[in-house]
């Protein structure tokens, strides 16, 4: 009943999202000594909130959870009020919650929580970019969204591939729009740069911000069996998403709504083949995908007719969660 529940605009369901979001986080709470922030290599913006926060690790849990909170309500209103889903319906903030509750990693103020603070404002700016006037300037600002993304969480340096994908999804590849990216991306590192110059670090920042080759090497795919069912049935979900979605499910939208479309298949993309990228922090980097796979699962999931196939999937989902919860309490 959740998912038709969620797709009207009801009082009581931001209670009801704020108690979901409480259950599937119970577990962090009690265990919060558990949740460790890593400082090793960490981004420049993001240093020194690992070494505080891992002395207080019960604030790093619920300041990461009220980050998410506030996280899932300007999603939800990024999707609903660009009409990727019905103006009243929840399902997008729910599925944030949910998928972003999912692993016990991202729980803890960890960098992709400022990553995808900056990048749901960038992918706000980039659906409405074709309306606007001054389209430059907002493609500056995507730009510069996400290289302060990267000072947080430096593999999100990979997004400037979604802003170029966003360029070519509406037809703006040009001169002006390729400078402005440029511009807007590197000029958050300009100071950045100037600060560690001055303080004699800037060589040695650089290797690390550069050493993708140790990245890779500490790539590995180790999930305990309930972790990798969870996969599967969030995976599974995706599958059927986007085939519905993308096989014949735009068709008969509007153009801005199939180019908005396209941009979340091209930020579920990138955010996949950037995994490898990781390294260390690949538990932690399933954020990224999350965030673009919250909104096409609510788009799927918004349109969908079977009822008892949507709630079963979502039940499932949820349950595999819990039993996930319960057996590392134990």
């Amino acid at each position: 009943m959740l998912i038709g529940k969620f797709k009207t605009n009801q009082p009581f369901l931001f209670a009801v999202l704020l108690l979901i979001a409480v259950f599937l986080w119970i577990d962090a709470f009690l265990t919060f000594n558990s949740v460790s922030l890593i400082e090793e290599n960490a981004a420049p913006l993001y240093i020194w909130i690992a070494v505080f926060f891992n002395e207080y690790r019960f604030w790093s849990v619920l300041l990461s959870f009220i980050f998410m909170i506030i996280q899932a309500i300007m999603f939800n209103r990024v999707i609903a009020g660009r009409n990727l889903v019905d103006l009243n319906s929840q399902l997008p903030a729910l599925f944030y919650i949910v998928l972003m509750s999912n692993n016990f990693s991202l729980m803890g103020l960890h960098p992709i929580w400022f990553a995808n603070f900056f990048l749901i404002i960038a992918l706000d700016k980039i659906f409405d970019v074709f309306s606007e006037e001054e389209v430059y300037v907002e493609i500056f600002n995507v730009g510069f969204l996400i290289s302060l993304a990267s000072l947080f969480y430096i593999p999100a340096l990979w997004f400037i591939l979604l802003l170029i994908s966003a360029l070519i999804i509406y037809y703006l590849v040009n001169i002006r729009s390729i400078l402005a990216s440029i511009i807007g991306f590197v000029t958050p590192y300009m100071f950045v740069a100037l600060y560690y110059y001055w303080f004699d670090k800037l060589e040695e920042r650089s290797a690390e911000l550069l050493n993708f080759r140790s990245l890779l090497s500490d790539f590995s795919l180790s999930f305990t069996p309930l972790a990798w069912a969870s996969i599967g049935v969030i995976g599974i979900i995706a599958l059927v998403a986007i085939f519905r979605i993308y096989i014949g499910g735009l068709s008969d939208k509007p153009v801005r709504i199939r180019k908005r479309y396209h941009v979340l298949l091209a930020y579920f993309i990138i955010a996949a083949i950037t995994v490898p990228f990781a390294g260390e922090m690949m538990h932690v980097h399933q954020g990224l995908l999350m965030l673009p796979l919250a909104a096409i699962m609510a788009g799927f999931f918004q349109e969908s007719k079977k009822t008892f196939w949507n709630e079963l999937f979502f039940t499932l989902l949820i349950f595999l969660i819990i039993v996930g919860k319960l057996t590392r309490l134990e």
